[in-house]
C-alpha cells in the first residue's frame, strides 16, 4: 500500500486493498459451491441438496444461474425441492430474491418463495422447471 508523507496509508490505497480482499473472498465462494452444484454437458444442472446450506431449511433457496437459457432457482418446500424459472411471467424480466420471496424489478410483481403469485401485474405464478431428485441429487432441466 502506498504511504502518505506522514507514514499513514492513503484512503485510496486502503480502499483499493479492502476491495481486493473482498473480491478475493467472493472468488473463493463459488469454489466451495462447485462440488454441490454442477453443470452437466447437456445443459442441465445437478445439485447435491445436502451440501447447499441455503436448502437446509424449508423456505430456503439457491439460485443456479441459467439452465438451458432460463434463470433458475431451487427452493426447499415442506414436501421436498422445487425448481423455478426466475423469469417473470408478465414481461420476462428476471425476478430477484427479496425476503420472503421473489420480486420483479421491472414492474413489481411479487411471488412467494415457492413461486406462487402474491401481487401483479403478473397474472400467473413462476413456472416450474422439470427436476428429479434421486439419491440426494436434484437434476434440474
Amino acid at each position: 500500500m502506498k504511504s502518505t508523507p506522514a507514514g499513514r496509508v492513503s484512503r485510496r490505497a486502503f480502499l483499493a486493498g479492502a476491495c481486493g480482499l473482498a473480491v478475493a473472498g467472493m472468488a473463493a465462494a463459488p469454489a466451495a459451491a462447485e462440488s454441490a452444484i454442477k453443470r452437466l454437458p447437456d445443459g442441465r444442472v445437478a445439485v447435491r441438496v445436502a451440501k447447499v446450506p441455503s436448502l437446509a431449511k424449508v423456505g430456503g433457496a439457491a439460485q443456479l444461474g441459467t439452465v438451458k437459457g432460463t434463470p433458475v432457482a431451487v427452493v426447499r418446500t415442506d414436501t421436498g425441492y422445487e425448481a423455478l424459472s426466475l423469469r417473470c411471467p408478465h414481461a420476462g424480466a428476471t425476478v430477484q430474491r427479496q425476503s420472503p420471496g421473489w420480486v420483479c424489478p421491472a414492474h413489481g410483481s411479487q411471488f412467494e418463495i415457492d413461486g406462487e403469485l402474491v401481487r401483479g401485474p403478473a397474472t400467473t405464478s413462476l413456472a416450474e422447471v422439470p427436476s428429479r431428485l434421486r439419491r440426494g441429487v436434484l437434476t434440474v432441466g
